[in-house]
């Protein structure tokens, strides 16, 4: 009765710290953003979607590490369908989502490109006619390959970002709206610091959270896929669930959607890339042929409600809230 005591407090207080992770992430991010001239879009696709992805990325390595792939690529797929389903669900019931739509056309292929590669490059047959399924190190190489692509066509748009502010301040057209969006408030030593520490309790309170989460799930005699895709990715999607969340809340919609965009880009290229080119990675059929189609089908419906009006409604929001306690469901009844 102690240790599950014990458990419970533990799982309180990491999400107590990744609470707090997300609001300084949040904060530094939008005013370093604001300081620097560059668009928060930006900020969120970089800097924000890269440290709630290191949740990720730790559980993931480890998991592949210790000989049990099932809950590292579990964890991504599930993660994936937790950040559109269940964060963009949340943020959209919070507050209406805006999209522009430079992200629809640039960002979003990113996203859905990855998911196919993911299906295709973890299973051999498609590429060298055998019946295996498996991340080689070649699969990790073209994974980071597409990454650094992504990466450069960001900075890239951060760099024209920059050039366009620059225009703009030159020839004194600066509108109120312009204004408003580019005014800071901290020193950039406050924000780069708030912005490390954010990105340190997001790390410390996802990996404590996952730790006994698996211990709890562990207890109840559940399969490393049902603790990858449920237990571990929910806890991994915290971070982004916390920092999207108060992103949104605090009507800063760019960095919502920016950091899910992101992440989900740098869960599949970045983390499965990068443990791939480490260690080959062993995946589970049945997690492509129904937990990845499931990844799938919610991106598509995450790309519908966005294009269709450019926005994602509190209506559309519970929709895939909806859709992602269906697959919880889905998923306890599968054990």
């Amino acid at each position: 009765m102690i240790e599950i005591v014990f458990v419970v407090l533990m799982v309180l207080v990491s999400l107590f710290i990744i609470v707090k992770g997300a609001d300084y992430l949040v904060n530094g991010s939008a005013d370093l953003a604001r300081y620097l001239r560059i668009s928060p879009m930006i900020v969120g696709l970089t800097i924000v979607a890269f440290g709630t992805s290191l949740p990720e990325f730790v559980v993931s390595l480890f998991s592949v590490l210790a000989g049990k792939a099932d809950i590292s690529i579990g964890n991504i797929v599930g993660s994936n369908i937790a950040n559109i389903a269940l964060v963009i669900g949340v943020c959209a019931i919070l507050t209406k989502l805006k999209i522009r739509s430079k992200t629809l056309i640039h960002e979003y292929p990113f996203m859905i490109i990855s998911s196919f590669l993911l299906l295709i490059l973890a299973n051999d047959w498609f590429i060298f006619g055998k019946n295996e399924f498996t991340l080689s190190r070649i699969d990790g190489l073209i994974f980071i390959s597409i990454f650094l692509f992504f990466m450069y066509y960001i900075f890239r748009s951060m760099r024209k970002s920059r050039k366009e502010v620059k225009e703009v301040k030159e020839v004194k057209v600066v509108k109120k709206e312009f204004s408003d969006e580019f005014k800071h408030q901290n020193s950039t030593w406050k924000n780069s610091l708030m912005i490390i520490g954010g990105i340190i309790a997001l790390m410390v309170g996802g990996r404590v959270f996952v730790i006994f989460a698996s211990q709890l799930s562990k207890l109840a005699g559940l399969s490393e896929s049902f603790v990858g895709l449920l237990i571990a990715a929910l806890g991994t999607s915290l971070p982004e669930l916390a920092t999207s969340g108060m992103a949104a809340w605090k009507k800063q919609g760019d960095i919502a959607i920016g950091n899910i965009v992101g992440s989900n880009i740098f869960n599949i290229l970045f983390v499965l890339g990068t443990i791939s080119l480490i260690q080959p990675i062993a995946v589970n059929p049945a997690i492509l042929q129904i937990d990845a189609m499931i990844m799938l089908f919610v991106t598509a419906l995450f790309l519908i409600f966005s294009t269709y009006r450019k926005s994602i409604s509190k209506k559309e929001g519970m929709i895939l809230v909806g859709t992602y306690l269906i697959y919880i469901a889905f998923l306890i009844w599968r054990g």
